[in-house]
């Protein structure tokens, strides 16, 4: 049976970084001489680059129609895999690359079936788990495609997928280079060694080629590719360009040109010019015969017979080309072309070798600045362990990042009242009138909003001192970063860099920046946590100290004097305790250090809403003021406090009484004290509480027996008074129908006995009589329904409610034959309760659905149940002629209708009838409904005896 690549086959993993791997293929790749050589080269380090399970490569056949397996490794011998040989335009992955020029990545199992479902049925094989098909190019035209498989599913990063473009390219170029040593070789053979100009030729390409295998200084590349072309071609003239401002300038060139064509060469020539107009529109070598065609151009060439250009293409761009000139010849011979090729590709080749040094220089030293950047960090963060002052964390982080940055300044702002604080700062601004300014606060620079705003650093290499809005002041800054700061996940402010001497902002500096920024977060996280969990303990403490102080009282007084004096204990305050009296409250305990000058003052009473802090205790908990003395203050004498601080305590959402404290010491609270009052203004809140509710219970225990008492009295009354209403309701409906029953037989013996004699008004008034009649016998047989149902014992047991449903809609079907209705009924739950009382439910509300949508077509009736936890809520939906919202609670009175007879009939007791089986079940009855649009009806049971 056919199956999937080998999973067996001994491939080591990936142990060097992927530029090793690129750097052994390219200088493998300078030894290769064959095909086979160049194949074996390319798909060992793919294999062990990333970990493939088996590799192949397929290539483009000599007439250009079929794909065949050139090379593949890790795959079992004799087991069949998809790649296999076909044409062209087979669509199968090998050859969709090569006419999209894209590769295709298929990451996950069944990925590759999906896009190609016919695929594995069309080979007898399997396909594997991950695949990357790439294809490869040789001047433009097909060369093959290398593919990989996985036996896991793999993710393609950016660097491996620029890893496999790069190792198809390169492996491109060494089979063309393969190709053209071939093609050379064969020519050589050809003319049987005879051209000593071809022996040199091949001598110093050979050269060339060993050359570029390690080279990566471009200018030594560029002059050995010259040497060689020079060395096949007499007289030539070989010129490496560089595309600039639009125009192609010579970099480097042959020793033959004379100065006035170098000043030339050197100023450029226009990307109009036909040859290179040419190059640029196809991306493809170009050669001239007879060159140049037109007068002008042969004007300024007239030292050439024939032109011809290599485009060097690096990740995809061409601003490179390598243009010859030759003068002894005015046609391009097939062997020279191709040298032209391999001595362009094998150039191409090491250009792209070179920008990959380059890139993976940039990369290490991101790699090292990161790396820099985390042992700063780990240092500030060991350093920092035992500290939890966020304002120390941020200027340890500023004075680190500034470390690694030149002359410049940090700044940490905050927003406060629409403007942004200076809070931390390390370095000198280098202005002391901007130094003011930021002191003072500033509206905010656009730097700073986007970052709050968006939550991403914003990078400026040139400042925009219009921005700052102090323009006058920030001429001497040349580059800024504003980067937002979050401590555990909101937003607390922006980190600001400021630097004095011009800059691009590198991606290095980025990786440093943002590193820091992480690392700062942490270390604010872990602070903030530390913070909190000490501020716990110390409020648990206290609250425990206070707990066993006041033990068991119950004396107000008594409770609010232990946390006082547990306040000046622990803390360096006063603490005072007022009560509401009217529209003023009062002193009624104090500590015994508080100023007697204060004291009759306090004792009188103030309005405590026209106070500083009346808004902060709106919010029902303890509120702190610092610089108490900046607030207004109501009472001049308290200025001797620096800080205030309150803890509200409400009856019924009232305030009534509030513990205060003031701090002669310190102008601004700290963590440790805000701890430790929220715990005793909780505490004693507690304790009042309790004293409030034994002092209710004492109250209400008296007052409990009599209650008790009554209410036994008026549950007899109400036993007494239910028997005798549903006596008289049960004599009531028997004594009528006798009553009832007799006009009906008259009146149907007066409609006999006149015939014919009657008029047509009489008629009418004995048919209303008649049906008035008719009427009152339902409206009877209701009210004896409704009184069996209130007298009807319960019955309970374990109901299937589907079963119940299936019967209803058995019974209801022959008569909704002419009926156009759509049922919806989900699956009901089995439930405990009174089968027969639990069908007359059901049964109430569906009729009720089908009586209610008689207008409508269709009509839509929907039953469905919901698992509420304790509870089971069954509801009927309808879309027919619902009902006013605003009377929902008359539709389970009795007699109580909100449609006329012509909508609907009925006697209004059905519902009634609902209730009151749904009661004695222990659930209630809901109805949501709009008028024209339908209604809900819905019911509960509860669960509790239902088995599980």
């Amino acid at each position: 049976m056919n199956s999937a690549p080998d999973a067996s086959t001994d491939i080591p993993e990936a142990s060097l970084p992927l530029h090793e791997h690129l750097q052994a293929v390219t200088e493998s790749l300078a030894a290769a001489r064959t095909q086979a050589e160049v194949l074996d080269v390319v798909l060992k380090p793919a294999l062990r680059a990333l970990s493939a399970l088996a590799g192949g490569v397929l290539l483009v056949n000599e007439d250009r129609r079929a794909l065949q397996m050139a090379a593949h490794q890790g795959y079992a011998p004799g087991v069949q895999t998809i790649w296999q040989d076909g044409p062209l335009d087979d669509q199968v992955p090998a050859a969709d690359v090569l006419r999209t020029q894209k590769a295709l990545y298929f990451e996950h199992a069944g990925e590759l079936k999906a896009v190609y479902p016919e695929l594995e049925a069309q080979t007898g094989a399997l396909a594997a788990v991950a695949t990357a098909v790439l294809p490869m190019f040789l001047d433009g035209r097909p060369l093959g495609t290398l593919v990989l498989d996985f036996k896991e599913p793999h993710t393609f990063t950016r660097e491996e997928r620029r890893f496999l473009r790069t190792l198809a390219s390169q492996c491109a170029g060494a089979l063309g280079r393969a190709e053209g040593l071939r093609l050379l070789e064969r020519h050589l053979d050809e003319r049987t060694r005879t051209s000593l100009e071809d022996a040199r030729a091949h001598e110093a390409f050979v050269a060339f080629t060993e050359a570029v295998g390690s080279e990566t200084d471009l200018h030594p590349l560029v002059q050995q590719a010259i040497t060689v072309l020079q060395n096949r071609f007499s007289g030539s003239t070989v010129i490496y360009c560089e595309e600039e401002d639009g125009l192609w300038k010579g970099r480097i060139w042959s020793s033959d040109l004379r100065p006035d064509q170098i000043v030339m060469v050197a100023a450029g020539v226009s990307i109009e010019t036909p040859l290179i107009a040419e190059i640029i529109r196809t991306r493809q070598p170009v050669f001239t015969d007879e060159w140049p065609g037109s007068h002008e151009e042969a004007a300024r060439s007239k030292d050439y017979g024939a032109a011809g250009g290599y485009p060097l293409i690096v990740n995809g761009e061409l601003h490179w080309l390598l243009s010859v000139g030759l003068r002894n010849t005015r046609h391009w011979s097939e062997a020279d072309r191709a040298l032209v090729r391999a001595v362009g590709r094998a150039l191409n080749l090491a250009l792209e070798r070179t920008e990959t040094a380059r890139q993976l220089t940039r990369q290490n030293a991101e790699l090292q600045a990161r790396t820099r950047a985390l042992e700063g960090f780990a240092e500030l963060t060991r350093d920092l362990s035992l500290t939890t002052d966020p304002l120390l964390l941020i200027r340890r982080a500023q004075e680190v990042v500034m470390s690694m940055l030149a002359d410049g300044a940090a700044l940490y702002f905050v927003p406060e009242g629409g403007r942004w604080y200076n809070r931390v700062q390390h370095g000198t601004l280098h202005s002391p009138e901007l130094q003011a300014a930021v002191d003072a606060g500033l509206p905010g620079t656009t730097g700073m909003l986007i970052s709050w705003n968006t939550g991403q650093p914003y990078f400026q290499d040139v400042y925009d001192q219009a921005d700052a809005q102090l323009p006058h002041l920030v001429g001497h800054i040349s580059a800024s970063v504003t980067l937002p700061l979050r401590v555990e996940g909101t937003p607390t402010g922006i980190l600001a860099f400021v630097l004095f001497h011009q800059r691009v902002w590198s991606s290095v500096d980025r990786v440093v920046l943002e590193t820091a920024i992480q690392s700062l977060e942490l270390a604010l996280d872990r602070a903030a946590k530390t913070r909190r969990l000490e501020e716990e303990r110390t409020a648990l403490e206290t609250f425990t100290r206070f707990a066993e102080l006041v033990g068991s009282e119950t004396d107000v007084q008594a409770l609010v004097q232990q946390a006082i004096n547990l306040l000046n204990e622990t803390c360096d305050v006063e603490a005072i305790h007022f009560e509401r009296e009217g529209e003023v409250f009062k002193a009624t305990v104090w500590c015994q250090q508080l100023d007697q000058n204060l004291l009759p003052l306090l004792l009188q009473g103030f309005p405590l809403q026209h106070s500083g802090i009346a808004k902060l205790l709106l919010q029902n908990t303890a509120a702190f003021i610092d610089h108490w003395s900046n607030t207004g203050l109501l009472i001049k004498e308290t200025e001797v406090y620096q800080a205030v601080a309150g803890y509200p305590y409400s009856i019924d959402g009232v305030l009534e009484s509030v513990l205060m404290i003031g701090s002669k010491t310190t102008a601004i609270w700290d963590e440790r004290t805000k701890g430790i009052f929220r715990a005793v203004g909780r505490s004693l809140d507690l304790a009042l509480d309790r004293a409030r509710q034994t002092r209710m219970v004492i109250i209400q225990r008296d007052a409990l027996k009599a209650q008790t008492q009554e209410l036994a009295t008026r549950t007899r009354q109400l036993e007494d008074s239910a028997q005798e209403l549903e006596t008289f309701s049960n004599s009531v409906s028997h004594d009528l129908r006798t009553p009832v029953r007799h006009m009906l037989g008259f009146l149907l013996l007066a409609k006999k006995e006149l015939g014919d004699q009657i008029n047509e008004r009489a008629a009418r008034h004995l048919d209303v009589v008649g049906q008035a009649g008719a009427q009152m016998n339902t409206l009877i047989d209701a009210l004896l329904d409704l009184s069996r149902t209130a007298q009807q014992n319960l019955r309970p047991g374990l109901v299937d409610l589907n079963e119940i449903m299936t019967q209803i809609q058995a019974t209801l079907m022959p008569d909704l034959s002419t009926r156009n209705i759509e049922w919806s009924v989900t699956d009901l739950p089995r439930v405990w309760g009174d089968w027969d009382a639990l069908k007359q439910v059901l049964t109430q509300l569906t009729e009720n659905a089908v009586k209610f949508t008689r207008t409508r077509d269709p009509a839509t009736i929907r039953i469905w149940a919901e698992d509420q936890g304790e509870m089971w809520s069954i509801s009927v939906q309808d879309n027919g002629l619902g009902f006013d919202p605003q009377y929902r609670d008359r539709l389970f009175n009795m007699f109580q209708r909100l449609h006329t007879a012509k909508e609907a009939s009925g006697t209004g007791v059905g519902l009634a009838s609902v209730r009151r089986l749904i009661l004695k079940h222990g659930g209630q009855v809901f109805a949501e409904g709009q008028i024209g649009q339908g209604a809900t009806f819905s019911f509960t049971l509860p669960k509790a005896h239902a088995p599980k």
